[in-house]
């Protein structure tokens, strides 16, 4: 067989594999709601921890973190050592505290500690409708990512079309077929691969490519480029991304539903220890693969007088998936023997594969709870409720792959849009489950906050087009975000501090809940 023929077979091998582990995951189903989607919330930490890892990392950290590494050098390095922790912290103080009361309300889904502590249908539906639809373009991210990765390990016989379609297909059986049971199971499995994958690829490259190793790696990098290795994003840009790619990505519904579905607060306290050191080590043989990338991109690659990479290469990329995000995925084809390339881009393809089950899963319980149990049918049965979950996941696939095949740019800026919106949720958030004495945000407060954050998020992202028809300045999605969660919080409190407070009675409540298990 030729060499693409080898990596397709074996990243389709591994395909199988995760649709096994879906088939297993349907023979332990319990056929209710609760275990559809929490897996009766009896998560232990080995599953927990990796789940959480994967799902956090995901093509953003396989794949695009190399591209900006390649274009931004340690810019991002810095950045990330910041949000990485970060993220983990901030998930085990608020996904601990959502993990009690949730245990204790019987919430699945984030509209449920958000309804239940306002007392508020309306913010319920306004949770359910602006999550599931900011989330779309983090599916698109996975999906993106899987077809490139497809599509590259099989040397352009399967285009981007086809690649993402297969991926899609692959991953949305497997959780028709098994919950999100098959993707806490897949998402261990991913969790150990993806990390084996990027520190095997990081040394290979460096080590096969560069005779002196890392310092030969920047000598090179310094002679083609020097500022790639000094900070050269301003403060403010990585102020904002530090805040949106860990609060922000924490508050999205796939990381939520994993913290209401540890098996108790010792399982959570070890899985985000576990988590810290993973997510930020991860990125070190990222940092050394994008910074190879930076230097062939300049230099080329000529061994035994045959041409490896072409100088320039990444802008044919460019050209042909509409962002640098293969950058990853090219090299590891190009650079290294076809069966090993195979197990690496199978890793790349978990990586983004760990974080796509778990969106659409945490989707398809947002409208199945939210949206049809609670405004469209009370009344329906627990097996009616498993059916509209399984169909909402292939609706939601869908609408994502749709989206991929337009090639809708950088997976990096993509990723912000998606937490830019999950960071809007900060403030309510913040006051159930730190209730005070002085109710600082009310149920009108909490609505009027959410709202005018995402306007003046979407008005001044410049992935939309909507600031240059209104003459507004254009941001990162990421700097967005952040303007949109200061407009929220000084409307939220403004409404609050002339509308009726959340009631006595449930402040205490939740207090209690929360003071009683410390």
């Amino acid at each position: 067989m030729e060499a693409w023929q080898w990596v397709t077979a074996i990243i389709v091998l591994y395909s199988l594999i995760v649709v096994g582990l879906g088939y297993l995951a349907y023979r332990r189903f319990r056929h209710t709601i609760e275990d559809f989607f929490l897996l009766s919330r009896r998560v232990g930490f080995l599953v927990l921890f990796l789940t959480l890892a994967a799902t956090y990392h995901s093509a953003f950290a396989f794949l695009t973190s190399v591209a900006v590494f390649s274009k931004s050098g340690i810019s991002f390095w810095v950045a990330a050592s910041i949000w990485t922790p970060l993220a983990a912290v901030s998930g085990y103080v608020l996904g601990r505290r959502f993990h009690l009361i949730g245990k204790e309300r019987g919430h699945i889904t984030p509209a449920d500690l958000l309804a239940d502590f306002y007392e508020s249908e309306g913010l319920r539906f306004i949770t359910a409708v602006l999550l599931a639809t900011f989330v779309i373009a983090y599916m698109v991210v996975q999906s993106l990512g899987l077809g490139i990765v497809l599509s590259v390990g099989s040397a352009g016989h399967i285009n981007l079309f086809w690649a993402s379609l297969f991926f899609m297909a692959v991953t949305v059986f497997y959780l028709v077929v098994g919950g999100n049971r098959a993707a806490f199971w897949t998402d261990a499995l991913q969790g150990v691969w993806m990390y084996v994958g990027v520190w095997a690829a990081g040394l290979f490259i460096v080590y096969k490519f560069f005779p002196g190793g890392v310092s030969d790696l920047m000598n090179q990098v310094r002679e083609v480029s020097p500022k790639l290795l000094t900070m050269n994003w301003p403060l403010s840009l990585t102020t904002s991304f530090v805040i949106v790619y860990s609060v922000g990505v924490i508050l999205l519904p796939h990381m939520w539903l994993r913290y209401y579905s540890a098996r108790d607060k010792t399982t959570l306290r070890l899985s985000a220890a576990g988590m810290a050191v993973y997510v930020s080590s991860y990125y070190i043989p990222a940092a050394l693969i994008g910074l190879a990338a930076a230097v062939f991109n300049a230099k080329g690659l000529v061994v035994d007088g045959n041409t490896i990479l072409e100088p320039g290469f990444i802008s044919t990329l460019i050209s042909e998936y509409g962002s640098r995000d293969a950058v990853m995925a090219f090299m590891i084809y190009a650079l290294t023997p076809a069966v090993f390339a195979g197990f690496l881009l199978a890793g790349a393809a978990s990586a983004a594969m760990s974080t796509l089950d778990s969106l659409l899963g945490a989707t398809s319980m947002i409208l199945t709870r939210d949206i049809y149990q609670k405004f469209l049918k009370k009344d329906a049965s627990e097996q009616e409720l498993i059916w509209v979950g399984r169909l909402w996941i292939i609706i939601w696939g869908l609408i994502a792959w749709y989206f991929t095949i337009q090639k809708p740019g950088l997976i990096f800026d993509l990723v912000a849009i998606s937490a830019s919106g999950g960071l809007q949720f900060l403030i309510p958030v913040l006051q159930a489950v730190f209730p005070t004495k002085r109710n600082w945000i009310t149920r009108d407060g909490a609505i009027a906050g959410v709202l005018a954050g995402i306007i003046v998020n979407i008005l001044l992202c410049n992935k939309f087009p909507f600031y240059e028809a209104l003459g507004l300045p254009g941001y990162h999605a990421a700097v967005a975000g952040v303007i949109g969660l200061v407009v929220n919080a000084i409307v939220a409190l403004v409404v609050s501090s002339v509308t009726e407070p959340v009631s006595a009675e449930k402040r205490r409540l939740y207090a209690r809940i929360l003071s009683e298990e410390n």
